[in-house]
């Protein structure tokens, strides 16, 4: 076979390391010495920048997350929202402000371990481990309850129909990416299982994302409320697919380049 120019040995590829970075060196047409021999030339790009950039947004996701989960702990408790008799969210039940308050405090803090767990559920060192799954079964179910609760407050946002569809969808899209994670995991369907869980931590994500959008001056919270509850979580399940697409893509041309295709 023949790979840019220089004549490939099928057959000493799939006996040697691929894993190397560094390209072996060209042969020289009229080189005597190599003249009638086969070689090998890796010609993949290097993985260390790609490792090194997995590894910062790994370590920069984690302070993020573990900041933003003390703060909006930080910010509800001190709402009272246990025993505040003052209404701090759309009310399911009319009038009755504790049980109203206290279904958006379990919501907001049901969404807080799945927050801080999801980084440490991508470690490899971690996979196939009684604490993965243990992490794992902790994320589920607070992700089960956080997007249930989240849903009934959707359905009663005061801010109209877009922004309770917006809420609504997320809540749904949450719930069944979870799902998802969990019944491929389940089936030992384990790369299915990765990419369904890059789309629900993505999605979790929106706790950090609708803190983090700059709300346009020219624009009242009337106005850009409802344009905030698709915009925290939308453009993040987009990059989630992307990333998932392309990984998938590219473990296929990693394995159709190992059996030298």
């Amino acid at each position: 076979m023949s790979m840019c120019g220089v004549s490939v040995n099928v057959g000493s590829i799939r006996g040697m390391n691929m894993r190397t970075t560094r390209a072996a060196p060209r042969v020289r047409p009229g080189d005597g010495a190599n003249e009638g021999k086969w070689i090998m030339v890796d010609i993949r790009p290097s993985q260390s920048v790609f490792r090194l950039y997995q590894r910062v947004v790994w370590g920069f996701c984690v302070v993020t997350v573990t900041l933003t989960a003390i703060v909006v702990t930080k910010i509800l408790i001190g709402h009272g929202f246990l025993n505040s008799n003052e209404p701090l969210s759309s009310e399911i039940i009319p009038g009755n402000h504790r049980f109203n308050n206290f279904v958006l405090g379990v919501h907001i803090l049901s969404a807080i371990p799945p927050l801080v767990i999801g980084p440490w559920s991508f470690v490899r060192r971690l996979l196939r481990t009684a604490l993965h799954r243990w992490l794992g079964w902790i994320y589920v179910g607070m992700i089960f309850i956080s997007s249930v609760t989240g849903f009934a407050l959707a359905a009663v946002n005061t801010y109209g129909i877009f922004a309770r569809l917006g809420f609504g969808m997320l809540a749904i899209v949450w719930f069944s990416t979870t799902y998802m994670a969990l019944i491929t995991a389940r089936r030992r369907r384990y790369r299915e299982h990765r990419d369904w869980m890059i789309r629900s931590y993505m999605i979790t994500l929106a706790v950090v994302t609708v803190r983090v959008l700059p709300a346009p001056e020219h624009l009242t919270r009337a106005e850009w409320y409802p344009l905030m509850t698709w915009l925290c979580w939308v453009p993040n399940i987009i990059l989630a697919e992307i990333y998932v697409r392309a990984t998938t893509f590219r473990g296929r041309l990693k394995a159709r380049f190992a059996r030298g295709a």
